[in-house]
């Protein structure tokens, strides 16, 4: 199986079928052997227009577990999106936590709204970065909610 992306046809059926083993869930990390992270990189805007944007990273899990999200939602954006949006808002390094004109924005290969659920829950996941996981291990908990039923996991034991 060689390096694809979670927007490719058939990705969880592939991944199952290639990494399936004795065990019950297959780990993430095996997973992250064949599927590359979406995540491109990341920028905190002011006063950018998010109608319509996905929400990925912590914003995607808060939805879906009991995981407290910052005041700034994280919302995905394909990088043919951003080339066009990135003159329109602002790019800032510090804000107040409170500050609610603030977004975290993720730019992504592709638009984050095109993949399924499944897919989506396996590109959130792919997403997050060890420093990450290792900063908030909340963050295992919550993907391990949500991967479970997909049949993976992230090792908590690792973080």
């Amino acid at each position: 199986m060689k390096l694809i992306m979670a927007n490719q046809p058939g990705v969880i059926e592939d991944l199952r079928t290639h990494l399936s083993s004795n065990a019950e869930l297959i780990d993430i990390e095996s997973v992250s052997s064949y599927v590359s992270s979406p995540r491109l990189m990341d920028f905190c805007v002011r006063n950018l227009d998010v109608d319509g944007l996905a929400l990925v990273g912590d914003s995607f899990l808060d939805k879906r577990t009991m995981l407290a999200d910052w005041p700034q939602r994280t919302f995905g954006i394909s990088l043919a999106r951003w080339e066009i949006l990135q003159g329109k808002c602002e790019i800032v390094q510090n804000f107040d936590l409170r500050d609610l004109s603030v977004a975290k924005l993720q730019i992504w290969p592709f638009d984050p709204k095109v993949l399924s659920d499944d897919q989506s829950i396996l590109a959130v996941a792919l997403s997050y970065t060890a420093l990450e996981m290792y900063a908030e291990p909340r963050i295992v908990g919550a993907l391990n909610d949500v991967l479970a039923d997909l049949g993976f996991f992230v090792d908590a034991e690792r973080y």
